[in-house]
């Protein structure tokens, strides 16, 4: 359109000579005029945009079922097929960690229990080592106990044995100390001597009093 009215516009300029035929004149003005109109009808026939153009429809159609043709082909054939490695992957990344996890738990879960079981176990046995021991030092404390209290009665009984000896001994010691004094004290008082006989009973009367005593 630039280029026909830029050749007009030079007809234009070339066209009138002012020192030539002036019977030409007429003649080429009408020609420009002519031309300019034909210009006109060729370019201004149809004013608007060319996609809206009802006569190219047809093509417009064609060409846009060709590109999205080809634009389903490269979908279908490149990246749908990365888009759904790409999330295959992911998918399969996804699974093993969430397995990875899962058996990480069931790992960690034996792993409490076997520890827990250890627990109890060393629970149980050294609850049965503090029994046993504690058993152990109640029959030997027992068995001590036992023994001193034997001793104790024995040595118990060897003592008020030899007390009982003691005491007889001291009591014949006495008895003859007695009848000794008695024996004395009678003789200065009367000027005669007593009857030892008389004289071991009245001691023996007073040391068997002492002994109820």
């Amino acid at each position: 359109m630039a280029g026909e009215a830029a050749n007009a516009f030079q007809v234009a300029d070339v066209a009138p000579e002012p020192h030539g035929d002036p019977a030409a004149e007429p003649l080429v003005t009408e020609e420009l005029h002519t031309s300019t109109e034909h210009a006109g009808d060729a370019h201004g026939a149809k004013p608007g945009l060319p996609q809206l153009d009802t006569t190219t429809f047809a093509s417009q159609l064609f060409w846009l079922l060709i590109s999205f043709a080809i634009l389903y082909f490269v979908i279908s054939r490149v990246a749908a097929p990365k888009i759904g490695g790409v999330i295959a992957d992911r998918a399969n990344r996804i699974k093993g960690d969430l397995d990875t996890a899962a058996q990480a738990k069931r790992d960690s879960e034996a792993a409490m229990a076997g520890y827990d079981k250890a627990l109890a176990d060393a629970r149980a046995k050294a609850l049965k080592a503090s029994d046993q021991m504690r058993n152990a030092v109640q029959s030997e404390i027992n068995a001590k106990n036992d023994a001193a209290a034997k001793q104790l009665a024995a040595d118990t009984a060897k003592a008020e044995a030899r007390i009982g000896e003691m005491r007889k001994a001291a009591m014949a010691r006495v008895g003859d100390v007695a009848r000794e004094t008695a024996a004395d004290v009678v003789t200065k008082l009367t000027g005669e001597s007593a009857g030892t006989s008389d004289l071991a009973a009245a001691v023996a009367d007073a040391l068997k009093g002492l002994r109820t005593a």
